[in-house]
């Protein structure tokens, strides 16, 4: 090391290699931390979640909430197993006393599987922060991922989302002051009373984990007390554990004791200090392997009745483990067993001996269970309600756009589909110069004009663009023989419409019965008048094809317009209109029933007819002749 430092060799720049520098450099921390803070934080808030969407349960059957919750801690057991797995893999090595022969297994594959009893109390020494979360895994491996309950320090309840999935997992929290945590331990035992609901108790009977700190607080209270003092533990505190066994070993038959050893430890140092949650997790610095070795003690072998005789009793216990560790310390190993039992039913069971496998799922897919409960929430939510914000801004945005909008050509797929009549433009007589077009009009569906719009083309009919398609309307609606009128879209869409003259002209096309203008006046109120619609220059004359009586049609309020000539207008001409009330028509008549051409540009005149089915009753009355 010394050469190394000298002068010669500080010229000599190294270079790290690229997995040392992606796996502990700055950007690699980043970079994990934003992953694994992404995942620990949305899955605790699924969890969250989830338990929220099952409190009602408490109030229809508490089994159901209690089966509803251990669903949640389960989820809970997969998120801490798998963060493990990916951000700080490990290997677990499993041994135990004989008093557990048969009750640790190793599978085909080589995982581990606990035959541990449904109900216990389950001890252990506290070592790092993260001790429970092996534990957890050893529920996990157990079936019981879902069913354990522990007791905690006050101050943890106050934890964001956390300290509420805590409280929902109906966990035991401490202020350590013995005089108020009785009454508030007992109600929860009482609750945990059940001999036939699974459970697994977990408690830290040190209270804290091992660091300088607590390490000073436990030599002061052996010298306090004239007791020994432990070399890689605290000193155990009894009474907390000494309540929990006597309220609960009716139901509960065993206590578990397990003692954890973390390799890596340098003698005279602490695991707390060098396996915390940030190097483990975030470092990506977790310990090289996790040591176990687990004992069973009858529950009634066990003096809870006696104070003096439990707390002896239990210091003992945590000596035997100080020992252990010790031996860790030099060996790298805990004792393992390895003895047979023969059965009486002439079945042998034999020690596990040493069980090291990965801290990991059974199957990559089970993660998903943390967020199935959130995810079948959204989609259930999604079939019945994923529409509505859709269909409310699209109705928002039609609404919008009818009020900002003129009713004119640009509009003219919503008149049809709001309007049952539909006027439509008959060129079949225009071949010959002079002879009339017709309008009709009809009461056609909606589905139906829209066919016959889709005729005029996708631009005429397109909706792209409002102007060209005023234009390619209105040129449809003037189409003569001559030459095509040049046209102003601005003037096909605001154009006013025209003023009918007193002296109209009109012809029924449908032929009705000829009825004098005093009988109609009497029979209707007002008989509808031949009409001639006239312009400053070269007014065009249009025959009117007319019921003898009208109701509920109405010409709209703007009609495209030509421009005719040099300045002057021609006859405006509504290629599909939604008429809802009859035209106000004039007294007087023109004399004459001839419709004269326009003679500068050989306009032909056009006529209306007038079709009706007979089921209208909204637009159409009995005075209408069908056709």
């Amino acid at each position: 090391m010394a050469a190394a430092s000298g002068p010669n060799m500080a010229k000599v720049k190294t270079r790290p290699g690229p997995a040392t520098h992606i796996r502990n450099g700055e950007y690699s921390a980043a970079t994990r931390a934003l992953a694994l803070g992404s995942y620990f934080i949305s899955g605790c808030m699924a969890i969250n979640a989830s338990q929220f969407l099952g409190a009602p349960l408490y109030l229809i059957n508490e089994n159901w909430y209690n089966s509803w919750i251990a669903f949640t801690k389960q989820s809970w057991g997969l998120l801490t197993t798998s963060m493990t797995q990916c951000w700080a893999p490990t290997v677990v090595r499993v041994s135990g006393h004989k008093s557990i022969r048969g009750e640790l297994l190793r599978t085909i594959d080589g995982n581990l599987l606990s035959n541990f009893p449904e109900r216990m109390i389950l001890i252990a020494n506290h070592q790092i922060y993260t001790d429970w979360l092996y534990l957890w895994w050893i529920g996990y491996t157990n079936g019981m991922h879902g069913r354990i309950y522990v007791v905690l320090k006050e101050s943890l309840r106050r934890i964001p989302v956390i300290g509420w999935g805590m409280q929902f997992s109906q966990f035991i929290f401490l202020k350590r002051n013995w005089e108020a945590d009785k009454d508030q331990l007992a109600a929860h035992l009482q609750k945990l009373n059940d001999a036939v609901a699974p459970m697994w108790l977990m408690l830290f009977p040190e209270g804290t984990n091992l660091h300088p700190d607590t390490r000073k607080g436990s030599k002061k209270w052996a010298d306090k007390n004239k007791i020994p003092d432990m070399q890689h533990q605290l000193l155990p505190r009894s009474k907390g554990l000494q309540f929990c066994i006597q309220q609960l070993r009716r139901t509960v038959p065993y206590v578990y004791d397990c003692t954890i050893a973390y390799e890596g430890v340098p003698t005279g140092e602490y695991a707390s200090e060098i396996f915390t949650i940030n190097a483990a997790y975030f470092g990506g610095k977790p310990p090289k392997s996790v040591n176990m070795y687990w004992r069973r003690f009858d529950i009634w072998s066990i003096p809870v009745d006696n104070a003096r005789d439990f707390d002896n009793w239990l210091r003992a216990r945590w000596l035997e483990k100080d020992q252990l560790l010790d031996n860790y310390q030099k060996t790298g190993r805990f004792p393992a067993d390895t003895g047979v039992d023969e059965l009486p039913n002439g079945r042998k069971r034999r020690g596990a001996g040493y069980i090291e496998t990965e801290i990991k799922p059974n199957k990559w897919y089970e993660y998903l269970q943390i967020f199935a409960p959130v995810g079948m929430l959204a989609f259930v939510l999604y079939m019945f309600y994923g529409g509505l914000p859709k269909q409310f801004m699209k109705d928002v945005g039609q609404r919008a756009v009818e009020q900002s909008q003129l009713e004119g050509p640009e509009n003219l797929e919503q008149l049809i589909n709001s309007a049952p009549r539909i006027v439509e433009v008959d060129s079949t007589n225009a071949s010959t110069v002079g002879a009339p077009s017709r309008i009709k009009i009809t009461n056609q569906t909606p589905a139906a004009a829209k066919k016959a719009i889709k005729k005029l083309g996708p631009r005429q009919s397109g909706v792209r663009n409002p102007k060209s398609k005023a234009k390619s309307i209105a040129g449809q609606a003037v189409k003569t023989s001559g030459k095509p009128r040049k046209l102003n879209a601005k003037s096909a869409v605001d154009a006013k419409p025209p003023k009918l003259d007193a002296k109209p002209e009109i012809e029924a096309v449908s032929k009705p019965p000829a009825i004098s203008q005093k009988a109609t006046n009497r029979s209707a109120g007002e008989a509808p008048k031949n009409l001639e619609t006239k312009h400053e220059t070269n007014a065009s004359h249009v025959k009117v094809a007319a019921p003898t009586k009208l109701n509920s049609v109405s010409i709209p309020k703007k009609l495209s317009t030509r421009k005719v000539g040099s300045k002057a207008s021609g006859p405006p001409v509504a290629p599909n209109l939604s008429l809802k009330s009859p035209p106000k028509l004039a007294g007087n008549s023109t004399k004459g029933k001839g419709a004269p051409v326009n003679e500068k540009e050989n306009i032909p005149p056009k006529k209306l007819e007038i079709k009706s089915k007979p089921n209208d009753h909204h637009t159409m009355k009995q005075g209408m002749p069908s056709k």
